[in-house]
């Protein structure tokens, strides 16, 4: 059996990141990018359904941020490669907006159902996860590879 920090438990892992775990995500933010950009004003309802909580605006610029990621995501897919830089990335990409949501849902007084609050805290943990995950593997699979001269 493969332990943590072998070569075959790097190739699973790996494996299983990309065609499940990132799949997944990458479905998700197609979803998200798509519903933000083309319904702001249906989202600030379903959020809010109090006056509206954002301006149309900054749904729209999240939404093309989502669908962007999603892009690339849908090419690093395609290409079935995703080394260090890519999972990298990926995780910084995870983290970035967890910092952000992670501050508005501290700082900011936004008039949220609890049921979004919960909801929304609950997708927080996952992007905070999901980025560890994308960055310890991109450490374990550049420590795997076979150092050239």
């Amino acid at each position: 059996m493969a332990t943590e920090g072998t070569p075959a438990f790097t190739r699973r892992a790996h494996a299983f990141t990309l065609n499940r775990v990132f799949l997944g995500d990458t479905i998700l933010n197609w979803f998200l990018g798509a519903v933000l950009t083309f319904f702001p004003r249906f989202v600030d309802r379903v959020l809010s359904f109090s006056p509206p909580m954002l301006p149309p605006v900054f749904y729209i610029l999240l939404g093309v941020i989502f669908l962007g990621f999603s892009a690339w995501q849908t090419s690093v897919l395609v290409r079935q490669r995703m080394g260090p830089p890519a999972l990298i990335f990926a995780g910084v990409m995870a983290l970035l907006p967890f910092i952000g949501l992670t501050a508005g849902l501290l700082f900011l007084d936004l008039s949220l159902e609890p049921l979004w609050r919960v909801i929304l805290w609950i997708g927080n943990i996952y992007m905070l996860l999901l980025g560890i995950w994308y960055l310890y593997l991109a450490r374990l699979v550049r420590e795997d590879k076979p150092h050239t001269a």
